[in-house]
């Protein structure tokens, strides 16, 4: 794929917390639009987004990915560990909102697809659709508790005064992390366990590796049955890991796109 101009969205004009979110757009010949959210630690060059862009390219659709708040080119805070959900739900609504044009088909990749929906929800007359890939929601309890019963007392010390460690990701590489990182993200939950459930007025499409070792499949199976809509299919790939970046897994991907944009009613 040749490379494509990096462009600046520039988020909270003037305020402490003014960033500037690098992104990559192309434009298409039909509708809807693209518009991929990454995940944890994600960015717009990483393997999957750049595969689904140069596929969407091929079919005629428009395609977006940018870099969260933090992360790859995009340029703000004066640290990293200062980063939160809040920030990276803002960033992705920005982005939908001032960056695309009519409703689009809403990609969310792994903790992208916790915001996704909550932006389907909120912002229902900007979804064409809503494609989740090995969708990772409400992993802050988890998290919490996990750092709270398996870190060191020297380590949990600090952690529970607001500092942060290093965690390093075999993928993505160092990350600073906190447990403040996670407790801001609970009130973000989605309410899968209510009787109302959580609706969005779109289709929605869910894909999900049974190899997957960050989120457990069965997540999947909680937001299908979470979801009040009556459009939604969930798929999963047998031995399909969480990244969903290689086949078989990212043939599913290529096909489900094609599917969902075929018409604008789906």
């Amino acid at each position: 794929m040749e490379k494509q101009n990096t462009n600046f969205l520039k988020v909270n004009s003037g305020q402490p917390d003014e960033r500037r979110l690098a992104y990559v757009k192309d434009e298409g010949t039909r509708s809807p639009g693209v518009l991929f959210i990454p995940g944890f630690m994600g960015h717009k060059d990483a393997d999957k987004p750049k595969a689904l862009h140069n596929f969407c390219k091929k079919i005629g659709l428009s395609f977006l990915r940018y870099d969260p708040t933090a992360l790859g080119e995009s340029e703000g805070l004066t640290e990293r560990k200062d980063a939160r959900f809040a920030h990276w739900l803002q960033d992705a609504e920005e982005v939908l909102l001032q960056l695309t044009d009519g409703p689009q088909l809403v990609i969310g990749s792994s903790m992208g697809g916790w915001i996704a929906s909550l932006l389907a929800k909120k912002n229902p007359d900007k979804f064409h659709s809503l494609l989740l890939l090995a969708p990772s929601v409400n992993f802050s309890e988890f998290y919490i508790q996990k750092i709270r019963s398996k870190a060191p007392a020297p380590l949990l010390e600090l952690l529970e005064k607001g500092g942060n460690y290093e965690y390093v990701d075999p993928k993505y590489g160092p990350y600073p992390l906190s447990l403040r990182v996670f407790e801001e993200m609970v009130p973000y939950e989605l309410p899968l366990e209510s009787e109302d459930g959580f609706t969005v007025s779109c289709p929605v499409r869910i894909i999900h590796g049974t190899q997957d070792n960050y989120s457990p499949y069965e997540t999947s199976l909680k937001l299908m049955k979470a979801f009040n809509t009556s459009d939604l299919q969930l798929v999963y790939v047998k031995g399909a890991d969480h990244h969903l970046d290689t086949s078989p897994g990212l043939d599913v991907v290529f096909d489900t796109i094609s599917k969902m944009a075929i018409s604008s009613k789906l």
